[in-house]
């Protein structure tokens, strides 16, 4: 079953989010994931809590997947790096 990272996101350092985005992107495909949707939120619908700025979803062919990328070697030092340049939310759904 298909599972879907989500994530709501502040960048708050641009250069280092623009150095990040291609190997992010790059090492999501190795993993067998694809990028549904990043960009700015277009309006909030529902709830109190302001949403962060912007938003991805990024679709795994199965929960596993999703959870080994970004438990992998390979994205550690990425998502260190996306700490830095991002204030962020982010949690994964499966289908099914």
């Amino acid at each position: 079953m298909p599972a879907y990272v989500h994530i709501n996101l502040r960048v708050i350092d641009s250069a280092r989010q623009a150095a990040l985005a291609p190997r992010f992107q790059a090492a999501l495909r190795e993993a067998g994931g694809r990028i549904l949707h990043f960009g700015p939120v277009a309006q909030v619908l529902e709830g109190d809590e302001a949403p962060l700025p912007m938003a991805g979803v990024f679709e795994f062919p199965t929960l596993a997947q999703a959870l080994a990328f970004y438990n992998s070697e390979k994205y550690a030092p990425i998502k260190a790096e996306r700490r830095e340049a991002q204030q962020a939310r982010m949690f994964v759904v499966e289908t099914g």
